[in-house]
Parts: C-alpha cells; sequence; structure tokens
C-alpha cells in the first residue's frame, strides 16, 4: 500500500470514528431529553391527580366550604355572574310521599364542579335512612348535568361503574333564582325544587 492510500484509509478510519462518537452522543442526548421528559410528564400527572383529589376528598368528608377557586358556599347571589355561578352553595329540597313518608335531601354545589348530595328516606314514624352521593355538576345553557361518580358508606368511598348510563342525569332548567331552583328530569319528567340555604344547614334527625 502506498503512502496515499495508507492516508486516505486512514482519514477514512478517523471519519467513522468521529461519526460513531457522534452517533453515541446524539443517542446520549436523546435518552436524557427522553427521560426529562418522562419527569416533566410524571410531575404533571401527580399535580393533575392532587389537584383533583382534594375537591372529591373534601366532598366525600363533607368538610369542603371553598372549592379550589376559594369562593365561599355562602356566596350572594348579586355578585354572581353567571347561572353556573349561581348555583353555587347548599341547596335544601323536600318531597312529601305515600303514607307519611318524606325525602328529605341537600345539595353541596362547589366551585370546582364538585357536587355532593345527601338524601334522607324518613318513614312516618320518623326513622330514616340515608345516601350521600358524590360527582360532579354542570350548567350550561339552560341544562343542568349530574354525573355521578360514587357514593359515600361511613369514612369510604363507593366508586361508580361510570359506564353506567344510570350515573348521568340532565335536566330542563325551569328557574334559577338567587333563592330558588327549579329543574325537570329529561327523560323521566320528574320536576324538583330546592331552596338556598346556609352552608351551616343540616337535615333533620
Amino acid at each position: 500500500m502506498n503512502r496515499y492510500a495508507r492516508n486516505d484509509y486512514a482519514s477514512k478510519k478517523q471519519l467513522r470514528s468521529q461519526k460513531r462518537a457522534q452517533a453515541r452522543a446524539e443517542a446520549a442526548d436523546a435518552r436524557k431529553q427522553g427521560l426529562l421528559l418522562g419527569v416533566v410528564i410524571t410531575i404533571l400527572a401527580l399535580l393533575a391527580l392532587f389537584i383533583w383529589s382534594q375537591p372529591v376528598h373534601a366532598a366525600v368528608n363533607g368538610t369542603a366550604t371553598t372549592g379550589i377557586t376559594g369562593t365561599s358556599l355562602s356566596q350572594s347571589a348579586e355578585e354572581t355572574r353567571s347561572p353556573r355561578d349561581g348555583f353555587v352553595g347548599r341547596w335544601y329540597g323536600e318531597q312529601k310521599r305515600a303514607g307519611g313518608k318524606v325525602k328529605r335531601w341537600t345539595v353541596d354545589a362547589f366551585p370546582d364542579g364538585v357536587f355532593r348530595i345527601t338524601f334522607r328516606f324518613y318513614e312516618a314514624d320518623g326513622a330514616y335512612r340515608e345516601q350521600i352521593e358524590v360527582g360532579e355538576w354542570a350548567i350550561s345553557g339552560p341544562v343542568y348535568f349530574l354525573s355521578t361518580k360514587g357514593w359515600v358508606d361511613g369514612d369510604t368511598f363507593l366508586k361508580a361503574d361510570s359506564s353506567s348510563p344510570e350515573l348521568y342525569d340532565a335536566y330542563r332548567i325551569i328557574s334559577l333564582e338567587p333563592k330558588l331552583f327549579e329543574y325537570e328530569h329529561f327523560v323521566s319528567g320528574n320536576r324538583y325544587q330546592v331552596r338556598r340555604v346556609n352552608s351551616s344547614f343540616a337535615l333533620p334527625e
């Protein structure tokens, strides 16, 4: 092999070495970027889970008086800016049933769209059974919507099967005033009326 051929071979070998080193460096950078992206996604997911879990935990425990926006449940309707804002707070409803039975309930509508409904079904002798539902609520135009996520039994949260159509209810808003809310179920046609109460209001024992 003459001198020129040896120089050309050495140059090609050096070029291949440089390309391999460059490829290794690029692969290392890609791994670092992938790892960094994974960390960022994990942090964002944990943050989102934490933010979502706070109002739900508060709704389950019945201790929340504000949502993530910091708006008080006793917020005055005169200060609201939309029908949705006007619904935030605690509402009370009552229905008389056959045989002297009564159904009473409170709806806690938190500013972040989480709800907690406490039902009590009273017998004629005053005894009652209680059922607590939690989920998400929404108001859009003339529609009031509830999506039940589960039930509270003491300190236990019973998660609902989200594929069940019975857990989703849409109502036509008849009237939403500062102190009175009337609405009608789109499917059953049943009408309901609730009135605004103070956040400390409790159902009778």
